[in-house]
């Protein structure tokens, strides 16, 4: 009979939760890749094939999680797998662009029976991972990527906005079932959750969700915004409307601050978060008009609205978060954010690409150092 040690959602640690935000990153940067090769592919917009290879890199990274717990036989085994769901996701993209409904259907049906191949994989290599749950979960992610890849041949935005948001959701539900049947997998024969030493620091589920809130508005951001300059500068898409999207980034953000802050820290740390989306704005269409005068008056703006920034969240738990701290690594993205801007202006897309990664990085980066910061307040707040 298994054993199963389930992570106790009254008792999350700081480790199990790092597991649990890992496995959901990873998922979160697959969907991003895949929709930035979709645009390459419908769009032009970048080299279709070194946006190919940033998305294959991305499917190997679960590969070299799972070789830590089940090792490199594993690991290699289920990266072939991956490896021909990229390769029959462009098969598909290919057989779509050309009109050929045969090839369609034939991709098509072999992204399903892949799915359940990896799905059979799972369940054989560890027995705290249902193959059924998996091919679910499978399934709908392809479901999701298929239909925002309609979405975008047919120039249905609001449609691709919607999807990418059911899809980065469902993202989370994967890593939530892979990094639960992992600590199942480590941690058989061990004490239960209710069983664990005295004294371990440790939160509930939903704090642990309210905290990976505050990271993923990062990785949000660096995507809405790339999404906002993609419908500023090639026109794709309605630019309003991916600008009210991005408008809806803070706001999770500000709400787990309000629970545990006040209301009136809440909006004044809002308000900072849309000016700066109103200076991004103001910059591209500066850059559009090559407006030099203009472009420098609102840089001096950003730069001074990241002091802001950094200054205000530093004010909410000193003990923890350094105000110098933060305005590096604001500065350090609103850098890459304004380059990235410019290659879009100009066109350059194969640094645009690297910037988009380095971004992405950032993201990650920043989001841990908010994340130990909250963790570290709701336990010595208690």
């Amino acid at each position: 009979m298994i054993s199963k040690n389930r992570i106790d959602p009254e008792c999350i640690t700081y480790s199990q939760m790092n597991m649990i935000f890992n496995a959901r990153v990873y998922y979160r940067r697959l969907a991003a890749w895949t929709r930035s090769y979709l645009l390459s592919r419908y769009f032009g917009i970048g080299t279709a094939e070194e946006l190919f290879g940033s998305l294959f890199l991305e499917t190997l990274d679960i590969g070299d999680m799972m070789q830590i717990f089940f090792g490199r036989e594993v690991s290699a085994q289920y990266g072939q797998l991956l490896s021909r769901f990229a390769f029959t996701l462009r098969d598909l993209i290919n057989a779509q662009l050309e009109g050929n409904t045969e090839a369609i259907d034939q991709n098509l049906a072999l992204l399903y029976r892949l799915a359940e191949e990896r799905a059979e994989f799972t369940d054989r290599i560890n027995p705290y991972w249902t193959g059924t749950e998996y091919e679910n979960l499978f399934e709908t992610y392809i479901q999701y990527v298929t239909g925002i890849a309609n979405a975008l041949a047919a120039g249905n935005y609001s449609s691709d906005i919607e999807l990418y948001d059911l899809l980065t959701a469902h993202t989370d539900l994967m890593g939530d079932v892979f990094a639960d049947g992992v600590y199942d997998y480590i941690t058989s024969g061990q004490p239960a959750p209710d069983q664990l030493l005295y004294g371990v620091q440790c939160i509930t589920l939903e704090q642990m969700n309210d905290i990976y809130a505050i990271r993923m508005i990062w990785f949000d951001f660096v995507t809405w915004i790339r999404n906002y300059m993609l419908s500023r500068y090639l026109g794709l898409g309605n630019a309003e409307e991916v600008k009210a999207r991005l408008m809806q980034v803070p706001v999770a953000f500000v709400n787990v601050m309000r629970e545990y802050f006040g209301d009136l820290v809440a909006e004044d740390y809002l308000r900072l978060f849309y000016t700066y989306i109103d200076l991004i704005e103001a910059f591209i269409t500066a850059q559009m008009e090559g407006n030099t005068e203009e472009i420098g008056r609102i840089t001096r703006l950003l730069y001074q609205n990241a002091d802001e920034r950094a200054a205000f969240a530093a004010s909410l738990y000193p003990a923890f978060w350094d105000e110098r701290g933060l305005r590096d690594r604001l500065y350090t993205n609103l850098r890459s954010t304004l380059d990235q801007s410019t290659t879009f202006l100009t066109g350059d897309y194969a640094r645009n690409i690297d910037i988009f990664s380095r971004l992405l990085d950032q993201a990650e980066s920043t989001g841990n150092y908010l994340t130990q910061g909250l963790f570290h307040y709701l336990i010595f707040q208690a």
